[in-house]
């Protein structure tokens, strides 16, 4: 069937476009995301604020080298805990050389032995440092105070305990909230924006396409169907335009075969009032003559009598055509299969057109297989068939000529021929032999007998029998060719439905 062959042709998408525009998302929420960070940690005064960590550190190495240097230096002076003095000239070349720093001895009691005049160091309570310095070991938790910068070592004097204490100066970040929080909204702004833009380009070629289906459609809806929509990519929209193109495409075949049919009809009105004006203006002439009575005698009366219904007659079998035609150009054709021998078949009917062909003197060549070739036919039907051709071989031939029927069969049909020798055929009537109503203009013009619907009647039957007819010629020669299938399937009667 059409439809399912279309929809093998065209298969899904293999790029999902719910897929794309997640992609697109994701693309445009990262670089976002980044211009946000670019705006917000990548401030100023996160520059300043590392600066002062960095300068931090190195001083809290050089205090801590310090202390241990200090620590040393009584320790291998001997110092006691009592000598202020030892202790005192011991600190105060430290002192002139780092004025901002503290310096405080305690005993183990926290008594205050010695501190240097820093205003800081003096007024430290020496309780609450030492348990400020115990929490945060026993914590490991050195970055609980960033504030705190008093350094401690334990001193051991000839059996006496102390504290070395040097208090350096506070870090005290310059960190402006409110500037802080205005970089945050405007990072917020300009990455919201960066994302509207950025989503809005990576989109753009999906809306002009989307624009460019609808003017598509809208082209075709107003009857535009030589138009076809561009079909980009392989997802959804390219599917939906290649689809909308067959649409397009079947509705032009669809309104091409309605203006053929209707020159057909048109066609078939000149032709019947053609076919049927002579036989009527025949009898009606005749009729007129008797009912004038004008003949001479009885003998001329019976004449005019047998001549009219001579006309009638033929009148009668051109009427009978068309509603043969009429009847097989239904989609429910009653077809009665039947396994038959063919070549028997055409013995038969060449045998019964034999006296006619050599009334004409025409030479009959058979070519038929003597071995049975049975195939499933309709029996009337297919008689009707070579009945029609063989009847056109005797009425087209030229006098003396030759009439040749051959048969043949290969792995999948059957096919027979009939030639027979006539005028030159050109290709452009030859390919509307087999239209409805239609002869030939020496036909027309000729005094033999004919519809012009014989052969598309017999085209019908062939179709319905799922085979094929059509006619060539050379030179002076016309064959005629039948094709039917040797395994007839009678459930597939809708395929060979012609519109």
């Amino acid at each position: 069937m059409k439809t399912k062959d279309h929809a093998n042709k065209i298969s899904r998408p293999p790029v999902n476009l719910n897929t794309k525009l997640f992609l697109i998302f994701i693309i445009c929420l990262i670089v976002s995301v980044l211009t946000f960070y670019l705006f917000v940690f990548m401030n100023p005064q996160f520059e300043d604020i590392r600066d002062q960590q960095t300068e931090q550190q190195k001083e809290e190495e050089n205090i801590k080298k310090l202390l241990v240097q200090l620590t040393h230096s009584f320790e291998k002076k001997h110092i006691n805990l009592d000598d202020v003095d030892s202790i005192a000239s011991t600190i105060n070349p430290v002192t002139d050389n780092h004025p901002r720093l503290g310096f405080l001895v305690a005993n183990a009691k926290g008594d205050v032995l010695f501190h240097s005049n820093n205003k800081k160091i003096r007024s430290t309570n020496i309780q609450y440092l030492l348990k400020q310095k115990l929490a945060a070991e026993s914590t490991d938790d050195s970055s609980s105070n960033p504030q705190y910068s008093s350094f401690i070592s334990l001193l051991s004097l000839h059996g006496d305990i102390g504290y070395l204490i040097i208090e350096g100066p506070s870090f005290e970040p310059s960190f402006n909230p409110t500037k802080y929080i205005y970089q945050v909204y405007i990072g917020l702004g300009c990455s919201v924006l960066v994302f509207f833009i950025l989503f809005l380009l990576c989109t753009s070629p999906i809306t002009r396409y989307i624009k460019q289906i609808e003017g598509g459609i809208s082209r075709i809806v107003n009857k535009d169907w030589t138009y076809s929509i561009p079909v980009k990519g392989k997802n959804e929209l390219s599917f939906l335009a290649r689809n909308i193109n067959w649409m397009t495409e079947q509705m032009r075949q669809r309104f091409e075969k309605e203006r053929k049919v209707e020159q057909a009809k048109n066609e078939l009105i000149t032709n019947l009032s053609h076919d049927l004006r002579t036989p009527l203006t025949s009898i009606i002439g005749y009729l007129t003559l008797v009912k004038d009575k004008q003949y001479k005698n009885n003998e001329e009366f019976e004449q005019y009598i047998q001549t009219t219904y001579s006309i009638s007659f033929k009148l009668k079998n051109l009427l009978d055509e068309l509603f043969e035609y009429t009847k097989l150009s239904l989609p429910d054709v009653d077809m009665q299969f039947q396994k038959v021998d063919l070549g028997g078949l055409l013995y038969q009917l060449v045998g019964e057109y034999t006296p006619i062909f050599e009334n004409r003197g025409l030479d009959v060549k058979v070519k038929i297989p003597d071995d049975a070739v049975f195939i499933s036919i309709d029996i009337e039907k297919i008689i009707r068939v070579f009945d029609n051709l063989l009847s056109n071989a005797e009425k087209y031939s030229h006098e003396n000529g030759e009439i040749e029927i051959t048969l043949h069969i290969n792995e999948e049909q059957v096919i027979t021929s009939i030639s027979n020798n006539t005028d030159q055929i050109d290709s452009q009537e030859l390919s509307h032999l087999f239209e409805r109503f239609y002869r030939m203009d020496k036909a027309r013009s000729s005094k033999i007998a004919g519809s012009g619907v014989g052969l598309s009647i017999a085209k019908r039957i062939v179709e319905l029998h799922q085979g094929e007819i059509w006619a060539e010629s050379e030179q002076n020669k016309i064959t005629m060719y039948v094709t039917l299938p040797l395994h007839h399937d009678t459930t597939e009667k809708e395929a060979v439905y012609a519109d």
